[in-house]
């Protein structure tokens, strides 16, 4: 009979070697993992920014208004805007006195004023005699340089004296007829006005005053504008320097009365509908390769088309070296390649 062999196993060399060849085959793997993982997520990070910039074009198109995307290069955020009815006044009814209004702020009738035929439904009479005047409610802005678009449709009627009259006032602004028959919309510092004999008197027309941010600034700065019947006729550009807080919004007003009709008035903020914050390696350029300067603003206007054209972004991950580049063209069709 033989005797056992005491040499029989590993040795303590043999058993370091193979874990130390299990521990590069695990680091190999967990490398790769790690890399198709980056990967995944940055294939993800494409579809997001295509659903963000689809729901802000299709937001659009169905609320009837403007829609913004803004790509911050700094921030490495993408986030979108679009206005949202804060206030909405009819003037169909009179009930003891008060007018209903959109959620919950319903109209107090105050003086001469009374409701008639308008321009869709009934609307706002103003005799002017008492210094009729409707209080609205008010509606909140929550920072300085949040965008608002206020809208309504007038018919004035002939004043004997030539003063100015309130369309529309808030508590650092208003929207009124001056003494040269011009329609000026005051916002904080900042003034718009059209040229003299620009109202018409005794028929209906649709005014529409927007304050519009810059996105690539960071100042407040921006755009006010005044449109009559859809035509664009003054903006000025800057900061209106104003504080956030809620504004209180009046028809007409007791200090300057309007004479005529109102209707449909409507007050909207720009509210934000869409984030994504992209991660700390994902890089911003141009389609040339050079880093992004400022911000890029994608702007869709109610028919989902874009309201002027922009540069292509190409997106690139630093630790995968994976890119991509997003092309919004003229009509609003999102492309990735």
């Amino acid at each position: 009979m033989n005797a056992p062999d005491s040499n029989n196993g590993f040795t303590l060399i043999e058993l370091l070697v193979v874990l130390s060849i299990i521990a590069v085959i695990a680091g190999i793997g967990l490398g790769v993992v790690s890399h198709s993982g980056r990967q995944f997520a940055f294939q993800a990070v494409r579809g997001e920014i295509v659903s963000l910039i689809r729901y802000a074009r299709t937001n659009a198109i169905t609320e009837k208004s403007m829609s913004t995307v803004v790509i911050d290069p700094q921030k490495k955020e993408i986030y979108s805007y679009s206005p949202r009815t804060a206030g909405l006044w009819h003037f169909e009814d009179n009930n003891g006195g008060f007018s209903t209004g959109a959620f919950g702020n319903n109209a107090a009738l105050l003086g001469d004023v009374a409701i008639l035929y308008g321009r869709i439904g009934n609307g706002l009479m103003m005799a002017g005699a008492a210094a009729g005047y409707a209080q609205c409610g008010s509606v909140s802005v929550i920072s300085e340089n949040q965008g608002i678009i206020i809208e309504c449709w007038i018919s004035p009627s002939m004043v004997s004296t030539m003063s100015q009259r309130d369309i529309i006032r808030l508590d650092d602004g208003a929207i009124s007829i001056e003494p040269d028959d011009s329609i000026k919309f005051t916002y904080g510092s900042l003034n718009a006005q059209t040229s003299p004999s620009s109202i018409s008197y005794q028929q209906w027309s649709n005014v529409v005053m927007t304050f519009e941010p810059d996105y690539t600034l960071p100042d407040g700065s921006g755009t006010l504008s005044l449109k009559l019947n859809n035509i664009l006729l003054a903006e000025e550009k800057g900061i209106p320097a104003i504080m956030p807080g809620r504004r209180n919004l009046t028809a007409s007003s007791a200090g300057s009365p309007f004479t005529g009709m109102v209707d449909e008035v409507r007050a909207s903020l720009m509210a934000e509908i869409g984030r994504l914050k992209l991660e700390p390696d994902i890089i911003l350029s141009d389609d040339t390769g050079q880093p992004l300067p400022q911000a890029i603003v994608i702007q869709f206007d109610k028919k989902g088309n874009l309201r002027t054209p922009v540069s292509k972004v190409m997106f690139t991950s630093s630790s995968t070296r994976d890119s991509f580049t997003l092309e919004v063209t003229s009509s609003g069709t999102v492309r990735i390649y």
